[in-house]
């Protein structure tokens, strides 16, 4: 039989193995965490620039001012999943007519590329907002 000296010696070996095959499971979990936070965070924030772009759009009857629109969108998400902010070229803007109908919409998407950092990389996100001509 062995002796209680030797019995610990045996553990440390089994536990550096244990741990070198764990760690990287556990650093992949990390990085996925990391990176669909991120992608929720940009998510959030192209929602919220959609819903402020189409508020002002839906109260500019006829006289649609789409930098206007867009100027507020932009503020509205200043740097989507902590990376570049959003340009102009990335928003398209469809306005009311100046005696709209009932039904009437006006509708804001805002696009933007997401760089993951392991997953989804040169992703495109979009989130449209609609609101009735006249607020």
């Amino acid at each position: 039989m062995f002796s209680n000296k030797h019995e610990g010696h045996l553990d440390r070996g089994a536990v550096a193995v244990e741990m070198a095959l764990v760690l990287p499971v556990l650093i992949a979990m990390l990085m996925g965490i990391i990176d669909f936070s991120r992608v929720f965070n940009a998510e959030l924030q192209l929602s919220q620039a959609a819903r402020e772009g189409v508020r002002l759009a839906s109260l500019q009857l006829g006289t649609l001012n789409t930098p206007a629109v867009q100027a507020r969108a932009i503020l509205a998400a200043p740097h989507p999943a902590f990376g570049a902010a959003l340009s102009a070229g990335n928003i398209s803007v469809v306005g009311c007519a100046a005696s709209p109908s009932s039904t009437a919409v006006a509708t804001v998407t805002v696009t933007y590329v997401y760089q993951g950092i392991f997953y989804m990389k040169n992703s495109t996100l979009t989130q449209t907002a609609v609101m009735r001509c006249g607020g």
